[in-house]
């Protein structure tokens, strides 16, 4: 396969969480965007036999190191797939416009994509951006794949099913923190979440998840960025003597309110988080290594964890991180097998077909050996590099990889992955 360098550097210190997963370009984790009805006109065009696939991805800033690593990781499949003669003959073609730093920006790039009449998009990265544009391609008919956005405002998106996400949404990342609390053999749990419309409905999703699990919840307190009601919410928490704490914030606002639960608490109480807090803010105070050493936290796998993959990626774009680039090149598979799969290059067929691809046969993961499976009349379960991925009939993902996070000499650190969910 030959080589080929991205054009732009890599740039995110990223903040690996985040109800977006990883940059949110300026909007808010899974802050809930509204948006007004809209006419899209798409251009109409013959079959000439290419199967047109668009990225709408950051190149620069914060999710610069993103974009790059899912560019590489579609191209890289793209090249699988054509290598294997296409998508029911047809090659792949893809076409990128810039995410930019907002929904106003990504919405542009959707349009342009839309009028050039491709097949399906891939993107935009954050969940802020995918809730304020997913009407047009919606209404246009054509079918979106996320590949990092975790926004629990997406689950019940009315997307007519022309979405998919092949990362977990922040639904099934609530089971896994339930998880991690539950193998700490603490049963009294108290929730600490940041007040706003990423903190509220992931500490619900986690209290569900918790009382699911058997745990008794001893309070659940929420917070604003002021130090008063940081203030509150510790009191409140002190006053419910939990066994442990888990802390639903964004990578601005976790560190503080860690700090202040732990001026109350007493000294052995353990502190879970979730993704968002897996690189704090540059202007997050740090914290003291004690505190630290008392701290986990669960995210998506971040990194595909496949040498193979990560050879493959690295040959075809020496310089990017790799960071979620799995759940590129998940996305563009996906879409191919669905279409493979039902024969068809109707949005609306390829994303019912996408469920039966990914889960309950013969596992593959890449496009030639499932689309041989395919052509030898067996079913086939595609799992990603990362691991066990399974789509449900919603979209998103039923059973992904996770990984437990800590953190030493400051820096975070994976200290295993497991899978949640059925699949």
């Amino acid at each position: 396969m030959p080589s080929r360098r991205l054009r732009r550097p890599l740039a995110c210190a990223v903040a690996l969480g985040l109800g977006l997963v990883a940059c949110d370009n300026g909007g808010g984790s899974g802050a809930s965007t509204t948006s007004s009805t809209m006419v899209v006109t798409t251009t109409s065009r013959p079959d000439d036999g290419v199967f047109r696939v668009g990225l709408v991805l950051p190149t620069v800033g914060t999710g610069a190191e993103i974009g790059a690593s899912l560019e590489a990781a579609v191209q890289l499949a793209a090249d699988d797939i054509n290598d294997a003669g296409g998508v029911n003959g047809q090659r792949v073609e893809i076409l990128q416009r810039d995410e930019g730093d907002g929904a106003s920006s990504a919405e542009v790039a959707i349009q342009d994509l839309l009028q050039l009449g491709v097949d399906a998009i891939i993107g935009p990265t954050s969940s802020a951006d995918v809730l304020g544009t997913l009407r047009r391609p919606v209404t246009a008919g054509v079918l979106t794949c996320a590949p990092t956005a975790t926004a629990l405002a997406l689950d019940g998106f009315p997307d007519s099913g022309l979405l998919i996400r092949t990362i977990p949404s922040d639904s099934l990342q609530a089971a896994a923190i339930a998880r991690v609390v539950e193998e700490s053999g603490n049963d009294n749990a108290a929730i600490v979440y940041l007040d706003d419309a990423y903190g509220r409905p992931l500490a619900r999703a986690v209290e569900a998840q918790l009382r699911r699990e058997g745990a008794a919840i001893t309070t659940l307190a929420g917070f604003t960025a002021s130090a008063d009601s940081l203030d509150e919410a510790a009191a409140t928490v002190a006053a419910a003597t939990p066994d442990v704490v888990v802390v639903v914030a964004d990578a601005a606002n976790g560190t503080q309110a860690i700090a202040a639960l732990a001026e109350v608490l007493d000294d052995r109480v353990p502190f879970v988080v979730n993704d968002a807090q897996r690189r704090p803010a540059a202007s997050a105070q740090p914290l003291p290594a004690a505190l630290l050493a008392r701290v986990t936290g669960v995210a998506p796998a971040a990194f595909s964890g496949s040498s193979s993959f990560s050879a493959a990626l690295a040959q075809e774009a020496p310089d990017v991180t790799g960071l979620y680039a799995h759940t590129g090149y998940d996305c563009l598979n996906l879409i191919a097998l669905g279409a493979a799969a039902s024969g068809s290059t109707r949005p609306a067929t390829i994303a019912a077909a996408i469920t039966a691809v990914s889960g309950g046969g013969t596992t593959c993961t890449s496009f030639s050996a499932c689309e041989d499976g395919l052509r030898a009349g067996r079913n086939i379960d595609y799992d990603s590099p990362a691991g066990v991925l399974a789509i449900g009939p919603t979209g998103d993902p039923v059973a992904a990889v996770f990984e437990q996070f800590a953190f030493e000499d400051g820096r975070d650190v994976t200290v295993r992955r497991f899978s949640v969910g059925d699949g």
